[in-house]
Formats: C-alpha cells, structure tokens, sequence
C-alpha cells in the first residue's frame, strides 16, 4: 500500500513539475502581441465539457453561456449575474420536461 501511494504521488508531482519548469522556459518565447486573456476561460470549459452527458446539463451550459455573451457589457459585471440565474433556470426547467413535470 505503501509503494502505490508513493508511486501515486511522485507521478502526481512530476505531471505538475514538468508542465511548470516547461512554462518557466518556454514562457518567454510566447510574443507579447498574443492576447493570452482567453486561457483561464479556456481551462474551465476544458474542465466542464465531460460533464455536460445530459440534456439538463448541457441546456444549462449552452444558456448560461449564450446569456453571459449577451451580457457582456452590462456594468457591474450584471451579465455574469444573469447568467448565473439563466443557466439555473434552464437546467431546472429542462430536468422537469424530462420527468414529465412531476416533482421529485
């Protein structure tokens, strides 16, 4: 038990060292003309996409997704917001339909 935990966590350690020491070398080399704002959005759709197996789920991302663009130059970040709500709202209503409106 002992070896597999150690053997867990050194792979764990190198999957993150390497990645980070190529950054650090590589990281210069990345022009700054390139608009790199994208990356953190980039990564959590990369995170959430397997999720996203069923009809409620997917309603609620592709709503959530298409209100936050609309939104987008509403002050105080108010897109984000509804959004929020939107992509509830539809994940809720699309998870009724699919129980035939009955309650859980």
């Amino acid at each position: 038990r002992e070896y597999f935990m150690l053997g867990t966590g050194v792979a764990l350690w190198v999957s993150w060292q390497v990645p980070t020491a190529l950054g650090i070398w590589l990281g210069g080399a990345v022009p700054a003309s390139w608009q790199l704002d994208f990356t953190l959005p980039l990564t959590f759709i990369a995170l959430i996409m397997p999720l996203l197996k069923e009809r409620p789920q997917l309603g609620a991302a592709l709503t959530a997704g298409v209100v936050g663009l609309a939104g987008n130059a509403l002050p105080y970040k108010l897109g984000l917001v509804l959004a929020t709500f939107a992509g509830i709202a539809a994940g809720l209503l699309l998870e009724r339909w699919g129980r035939g409106g009955q309650h859980a």
